[in-house]
């Protein structure tokens, strides 16, 4: 069904029919709306093929809330099963209803309708052999391609299935990469591990369970309806883990014996229990295998009273306290949780973990309250292939980076998520697995690393850069930048030029989020760069290695010139012209930016006002002029010195002059005299 958010984006769309193109092979039509082909984080609307007219195309434009699984894309579009609804083309692109740039996929357009518009219609029972010829052969097929590809298709359900042409009821299994595995699927259609994770953070998943999602759907196709519609999700999460999948949502309907064994194999809530791809081949070509026992989980002797209400199994008690963490502290404290779980459920090995998660919760954590810590350990040692419960957050460990883009992209407090990393919560869960698996190793690895930037405060890291770590795919989503959808470092450039051309640019080209993409996604800069951009460093300083970072980016990638970025740098450089200390060269150096800016090149800026060389011949010049002016200034000192001594300048005037004026007369008359003896 569309989200609200989807319907407001088909009536802006609705608003403009003018074409916007996807490359050279498809554009879409912002006016043709196809709210039935809606994804659950996209909006369809109608395409045109410009070379190939043959292929009948529609376009899902991604809404924005939610990452794109970009990373399989490309495997995704190399597929070619006729049960795979096929994808044509995909890229970002100007959506002028959003006024921003978006995700667009292109699909080949199935002729016929959805096999079930919701999971509350209800429609003809599908035999038996019809749904194993139409339904269970092509999606086996299917998911055979995409296991051998390393893929997950995480949609798998009834309403995402679409018949190919009108007439024939071949089976188009909808798209699965507009969002990331399992966010769009109702819990009824997830494991019960997966079910209690929220949407955002189930994680990648496996092929159990795609299969376990088929199963489902089976059931669904095989009565015609969904036979627990009338539950909420809590309930139905209720009922899988008290009675097992099968029996909750079966119940007492008699199914048939021949598919009985399928569905049952492959709702099974053990994963390595459940019915494997091989197992559903050997079924289909004949071979009858033993059917599986749904399996109850441990029951306790007596209940455990929390809350008002009495909890007799360990994973009801544990989603119980996560969502009470305050009220849930005592009666962790207070010892009544191990004594329930030693004496009324007789598990040591259980009360053991629990007693090692209480130890290490007293250690000092880093954010959220002390009950928050405790009660979330606790959980993962009663349930420890749940998700990991923190506050009001439940998500699988491979499930956090998709929770904190989801948050970002939404606007929305990533606190909790940071928490969680910071409490070391992930590393928890591995040490709590009953089964050790290889890709635990570099979990771990992955986790601590991150830990370590989440404790620094440098502009290039901290949550922002974990963001970007965790999700390889994800766009820049900076402020300045994030309307225009920037992937790659020459993006992000390309965004700062076309934020820099418009009247209400920001005071500066870079923010936490760009620093840390820059960091994340074009490792050759020096990370010294990055902690001189910090708000307290001297702005000179600050815009230097502002410049420095951006102009080694553009130069490394071979970006475009970027004038309107370089004009943004120039407007912050007067502290940098002002450490010449030679005004005839200020003024030239601010002449020679000027040009360099319109060049669009950010190297040749960098180099005009950071040229050791001119930077030198400035300080000795200066140096030079600094000793003149010393030696004149002491000249002049001199000078006022004597004028200063009146007396003694009358003095020795007097003397002097008295001097001269008998000199001069004595002359005179010396030679008055010879003259006057001469005549």
């Amino acid at each position: 069904m569309p989200s609200d958010a989807q319907t407001a984006t088909t009536d802006r769309a609705s608003a403009s029919s003018e074409p916007v193109r996807l490359g050279e092979r498809y554009e879409v039509l912002p006016g043709g709306a196809l709210p039935h082909l809606n994804a659950a984080a996209g909006a369809a609307f109608t395409a045109r093929a410009l070379r190939d007219k043959r292929t009948e195309p529609f376009a899902l434009i991604c809404s924005g809330t939610v990452l794109p699984r970009t990373d399989v894309i490309a495997t995704v579009s190399n597929m070619d099963n006729t049960t795979v609804m096929r994808l044509l083309d995909y890229g970002v692109i100007d959506w002028a209803p959003d006024r921003m740039r978006r995700f667009a996929l292109i699909f080949e357009k199935p002729a016929g309708r959805r096999i079930m518009s919701s999971l509350s219609d209800t429609m003809d029972p599908m035999p038996e052999d019809t749904l194993t010829r139409q339904i269970l052969h092509p999606i086996v097929g299917a998911l055979k391609e995409m296991a051998s590809r390393g893929l997950v298709h995480g949609a798998i359900r009834p309403t995402n299935m679409f018949y190919r042409d009108l007439t024939s009821g071949v089976l188009m299994l909808g798209e699965c990469v507009s969002s990331t595995p399992g966010y769009g699927q109702p819990a009824v259609l997830e494991t019960v591990e997966r079910g209690m994770a929220a949407p955002g953070g189930r994680g990648q998943g496996t092929t159990a369970d795609d299969l376990y999602s088929l199963g489902v759907s089976l059931v669904f196709l095989l009565l015609g309806r969904n036979p627990v519609a009338a539950y909420d999700d809590e309930q139905i999460l209720q009922a899988k883990i008290e009675r097992g999948s099968y029996p909750a949502l079966i119940g007492q309907t008699r199914l048939p014996l021949g598919i009985t064994e399928v569905i049952r194999g492959l709702l099974v809530d053990d994963p390595k229990q459940r019915w494997t791809l091989n197992d559903l081949d050997l079924w289909l070509s004949g071979r009858r295998l033993s059917p599986k026992q749904p399996q109850v989980p441990r029951r306790a002797a007596r209940p455990l009273e929390f809350q008002g209400q009495e909890y007799w199994h360990c994973r009801t008690l544990a989603r119980a306290i996560g969502r009470y963490p305050a009220a849930a502290a005592p009666v962790i404290e207070s010892g009544e949780l191990d004594k329930w779980l030693r004496r009324s459920m007789g598990d040591d090995a259980r009360a053991d973990a629990v007693a090692t998660a209480v130890q290490t919760a007293s250690a000092a954590g880093k954010g959220g309250t002390a009950s928050d810590r405790l009660v979330a350990r606790v959980c993962m040692a009663l349930d420890p292939p749940a998700p990991i419960r923190y506050r009001s957050r439940a998500v699988m460990p491979d499930g956090l980076g998709p929770a904190l883009a989801e948050a970002f992209l939404r606007n929305e407090s990533p606190q909790s998520i940071a928490e969680i990393l910071g409490n070391q919560l992930p590393m928890f869960w591995v040490n709590v697995q009953h089964d050790f698996k290889p890709e635990f190793v570099p979990l771990v690895h992955t986790f601590d690393q991150l830990r370590g930037f989440l404790d620094r405060s440098t502009p290039s890291l901290g949550i922002e850069r974990v963001l970007y770590e965790m999700n390889p795919t994800m766009p820049c989503v900076s402020p300045l930048v994030v309307r225009q959808y920037p992937i790659t470092p020459q993006d992000v450039l390309r965004a700062l030029d076309w934020a820099g051309s418009g009247g209400d640019r920001a005071r500066e080209p870079m923010d936490r989020h760009i620093a840390a993409f820059f960091a994340c996604r074009h490792r050759r800069t020096e990370d010294l760069l990055y902690t001189q951009i910090a708000p307290n460093t001297e702005p000179m300083r600050r815009t230097i290695a502002m410049l420095t970072i951006l102009a080694d980016v553009q130069a490394r990638t071979g970006t475009e010139p970027l004038p309107h970025l370089c004009q943004w740098m120039r407007s912050l450089l007067e502290p940098a012209f002002r450490r010449f200390h030679s005004r005839p060269h200020q003024e030239e150096v601010r002449r020679q930016a000027e040009s360099a800016a319109n060049g669009g090149r950010l190297a040749e800026l960098l180099k005009i006002v950071d040229d050791p060389d001119s930077l030198r011949k400035d300080k000795t010049d200066f140096e030079a002029a600094q000793i003149a002016y010393r030696e004149a200034s002491g000249e002049i000192e001199r000078l006022r010195a004597t004028i200063r001594d009146r007396e003694g300048i009358i003095q020795g005037s007097g003397r002097q002059v008295a001097a001269i004026a008998s000199s001069l007369v004595s002359t005179v008359l010396v030679a008055g005299i010879i003259v006057f003896y001469a005549l």
